[in-house]
């Protein structure tokens, strides 16, 4: 990466690489430029042809045609969620004072993955920890009750755990739940990342072609992951401004970071299809 990014994202697993391609490009990819895309990132064949296996296995990816994928996800899947990173502002309505609570008093942490999928799912719909093993976030979404129980238990929330709704709390603990969050922190950060971006977004064009795509890869997931974190809280706990601006200018960038994908896997002759033979090769139950 470049030595002006002061950022330095992890290198993704060939799982995550290979979903971050298939759903950006939302067009089946072969198994050619799937690899050498991954060989950007010093991953291996036999390391990209195993997890395709597993992800075709576990219903992420299918197979229209020969040597040929295309990611299929349900909305349950995390990476669903993560593809849709930039329509989740749509997920906010206006705040009536009421809150979503989680007690996770029986979980176990004896198995540290799922211990580590727990705190995930409860990081990724923006709970805080009130009291011990009291996790709360305003009930300000588009979602359900029942909707919100089914995501949570996708993302791996901890089996046992007790969803509510709480419609109102004494005075001391409503104080104290409203300066749970850290916006300060949170907003520093929003604009930290708008800085990152911008800057990278400025010298993508005159990077080399593969350096442009492993940054853009690189520094675009990764400021998704962070977008991905914030709570969502509602105006009166969060102004949105900070938030909305780094998710335009992510919107942006994500669009430049396909072009030179696109650019990329083209020049290497990787991608050979058009798009009436993509069509024609994926099964119409798919496009239903």
């Amino acid at each position: 990466m470049d030595k002006s990014c002061n950022v330095l994202p992890r290198r993704p697993c060939a799982t995550d690489l290979i979903l971050d391609l298939l759903v950006a490009r939302a067009i089946p990819l072969s198994a050619r430029a799937i690899t050498q895309a991954a060989a950007l990132f010093g991953i291996g064949e036999n390391a990209v042809r195993v997890c395709l296996s597993r992800l075709i296995s576990a219903g992420k990816v299918d197979r229209p045609g020969r040597g040929l994928y295309l990611a299929r996800l349900q909305p349950s899947h995390l990476a669903h969620i993560v593809d849709n990173w930039h329509r989740r502002e749509q997920l906010r309505r206006p705040w009536h004072g009421q809150w979503l609570a989680l007690q996770d008093a029986s979980a176990s942490k004896a198995d540290k993955s799922l211990w580590r999928r727990h705190q995930r799912a409860l990081g990724l719909r923006g709970f805080a920890s009130l009291g011990p093993q009291l996790h709360i976030r305003p009930d300000n979404l588009r979602i359900t009750f029942t909707e919100f129980q089914v995501e949570l238990e996708s993302l791996g929330i901890a089996s046992g755990s007790c969803l509510m709704q709480i419609h109102q709390i004494d005075k001391l603990h409503e104080a104290q739940a409203r300066k749970l969050w850290n916006t300060q922190a949170l907003e520093a950060a929003h604009k930290h990342w708008i800085s990152v971006i911008l800057s990278s977004h400025q010298r993508l064009d005159d990077m080399p072609l593969p350096s442009a795509v492993r940054e853009s890869l690189l520094l675009g997931r990764s400021a998704i992951a962070h977008l991905l974190r914030d709570p969502l809280l509602p105006e009166e706990l969060m102004p949105s401004h900070s938030r909305l601006s780094l998710e335009q200018e992510l919107r942006s960038y994500q669009q430049h970071a396909i072009e030179l994908w696109s650019a990329w896997i083209d020049q290497k002759g990787a991608q050979t299809l058009s798009r009436a033979d993509i069509h024609n090769a994926i099964p119409q139950s798919s496009l239903n």
